[in-house]
C-alpha cells in the first residue's frame, strides 16, 4: 500500500507543467484612491479592449480591486495605472502556473483519498458533479423520511440542476415555512459547493440528535442546490485552462460564450456592475431571464414564495455576508434593520468556529455594485425578507484556486450559520 501510494504521488507531481492559455498572466491588486480611480478602473476594460477579468470589482474608494490581467494586455494597463498615480502590487505572477500548482494538489488530494478506499464522502478534497449528485441521491435513499431529490431546472446543455429537499413533512399535510440555498452560480467558485455538500450532509445525519438540527428540520422545509451553474461547473473540470470560466455555457453573439446568471434575473437589470458585451464575464444576457437555469429556478421561487422565508445565494471569495440591496447604496426601507441583526449573528457565529472574520453589510458596502443578481430580485420581487449573498473564505490569497486543505475548516465554519438563520426565522415569524 505504502509503495503504491508512494508511485502515485510521484507519478502526479513529476507531470510536466502544460502550456496554458494564461502562462504569465497575472493578477493585479489595485488600491483605488477616490471616485475617479473607480471610474478609471472600471472604463478601462471597455474602452482599452484588455479583456479584463476583475476577480473582485472595486465599488467604491475604500475597496480593492483584483483583476487577471492577460500578459499581452499588462504593460498597457500598468503604464495606465501609473500613469493615473494608482498603487497597485502584484497579487499572482503567474496565473497559469498557479492554476497548475491548484489542480495538481487537487489530483493530488482525490488520488490520496481513494487510496484511503473509504466508502464515506471524503468532505476534505473536490468533487465533480456527478459525485456531487451521486452523494445527494445517496442521502435521500438512505433518509427517505426527511430528503428527498428535485429537479426544479434544466440546462442548455441538457443537465438537470439538482435540488435537495430537507425537512420532516408534517402529519397533517400542511406547507411548511422554508429557506432556500443555492451555490456555484459562478463555477469557478468551487469551495461553495463543497461546503454545500457538507451542510447538507451534516443536517441529514444529525436529524434526532442534534436539538437545533432536529428543530429546523421539524420545522421548515431546505430547499438545497449545490450547484446553480451545472454546465459551467462540468467546463470548469475539464482543464487547468477552463478552470477559472465564470459563466454558462450557452452560446451567444460571435465567438462569445456565456451569460454571468447573478447579472440575468429581473430586478435593476443591464444597469451597474454588468455588461453589454457578450464576451464580458459579467455579460447580462439578453433580457431579464434570457437563460434556462434562472428562468426556471426563479419560476420555482416565485410559485413558493409565500413559504420561502429565507434565501442565501453562496459565493466565494471576500468573506463578506451581505443584504440587499447590489445596485444601490440605499438600505431598504422597514426590512434593513432586521437583515443587518441577523447578518451580524451570522458572521459571529462563523467567527466563532475558527476564529475568521467575515463582513456583514450591503454588497454595495463590502464588494462592489451588481445589477440583475439573484438576491436582489429574490428581495424586490418575490418578497424574501432575509434575502443574502454570503461570500465564502478567502480575502484574496488564493481566491478562486483554495487549496483542499481549506475545505473542511471552510464548511465547518459555515454549517452552523446556516442553523443560525432556521432558528432567526422560526423564531421572528
Amino acid at each position: 500500500m505504502c509503495l503504491k501510494l508512494i508511485l502515485i504521488s510521484a507519478s502526479i507531481l513529476s507531470v510536466v507543467a502544460p502550456s496554458s492559455v494564461h502562462e504569465r498572466d497575472e493578477v493585479l491588486r489595485i488600491f483605488p484612491r477616490n471616485a475617479e480611480d473607480v471610474r478609471f478602473l472600471t472604463t478601462m476594460d471597455e474602452e482599452q479592449g484588455l479583456s479584463l477579468d476583475f476577480w473582485k470589482l472595486p465599488s467604491g474608494p475604500d475597496n480593492i480591486a483584483d483583476v487577471h490581467v492577460q500578459k499581452a494586455h499588462l504593460p498597457l494597463l500598468k503604464d495606465g495605472l501609473k500613469r493615473q498615480g494608482i498603487p497597485f502590487n502584484v497579487l499572482v505572477d503567474d496565473v497559469g502556473e498557479a492554476l497548475h500548482q491548484h489542480m495538481r494538489t487537487n489530483r493530488m488530494s482525490r488520488a490520496l483519498s481513494r487510496m484511503r478506499r473509504d466508502e464515506n464522502f471524503d468532505f476534505s478534497v473536490y468533487h465533480t458533479y456527478t459525485e456531487i449528485t451521486d452523494h445527494m441521491r445517496h442521502l435521500a435513499t438512505n433518509y427517505p423520511d426527511i430528503a428527498s431529490i428535485m429537479s426544479v431546472a434544466g440546462t442548455y446543455e441538457g443537465r438537470s440542476i439538482l435540488t435537495i429537499k430537507l425537512g420532516k413533512p408534517f402529519s397533517n399535510g400542511t406547507v411548511k415555512p422554508a429557506f432556500w440555498i443555492d451555490g456555484a452560480i459562478h463555477s469557478r467558485e468551487w469551495i461553495v459547493p463543497a461546503t454545500i455538500i457538507y451542510a447538507v450532509d451534516r443536517l441529514v445525519r444529525q436529524y434526532g440528535s442534534d436539538p437545533t438540527v432536529t428543530r429546523i428540520l421539524d420545522e421548515l422545509d431546505l430547499y438545497v442546490t449545490p450547484v446553480f451553474n451545472v454546465d459551467g461547473y462540468v467546463y470548469t473540470w475539464q482543464s487547468d485552462d477552463t478552470r477559472l470560466w465564470r459563466k454558462n455555457r450557452a452560446p451567444q453573439a460571435g465567438p462569445c460564450v456565456g451569460v454571468d446568471m447573478n447579472r440575468n434575473w429581473d430586478s435593476h437589470w443591464s444597469e451597474g456592475g454588468s455588461s453589454h458585451d457578450p464576451c464580458n464575464w459579467a455579460y447580462h444576457g439578453t433580457a431579464p431571464f434570457s437563460e434556462q437555469e434562472t428562468r426556471e429556478i426563479s419560476t420555482f421561487i416565485w410559485e413558493n414564495r409565500r413559504d420561502i422565508r429565507a434565501y442565501i445565494a453562496f459565493h466565494s471569495y471576500s468573506q463578506v455576508w451581505m443584504a440587499p440591496w447590489g445596485h444601490s447604496y440605499n438600505r431598504p426601507p422597514g426590512d434593513a434593520g432586521a437583515q443587518d441583526a441577523l447578518g451580524r449573528l451570522a458572521v459571529e457565529t462563523i467567527k466563532s468556529v475558527h476564529g475568521v472574520d467575515y463582513v456583514a453589510g450591503r454588497a454595495m458596502e463590502t464588494l462592489y455594485q451588481v445589477s440583475g443578481d439573484s438576491q436582489d430580485w429574490t428581495y424586490d420581487k418575490a418578497g424574501i425578507k432575509y434575502s443574502y449573498i454570503a461570500e465564502l473564505r478567502d480575502t484574496g490569497r488564493y481566491a478562486f484556486l483554495l487549496p483542499p486543505d481549506q475545505i473542511l475548516p471552510t464548511a465547518e465554519e459555515i454549517f452552523p450559520s446556516i442553523l443560525t438563520v432556521g432558528e432567526w426565522i422560526l423564531d421572528h415569524y
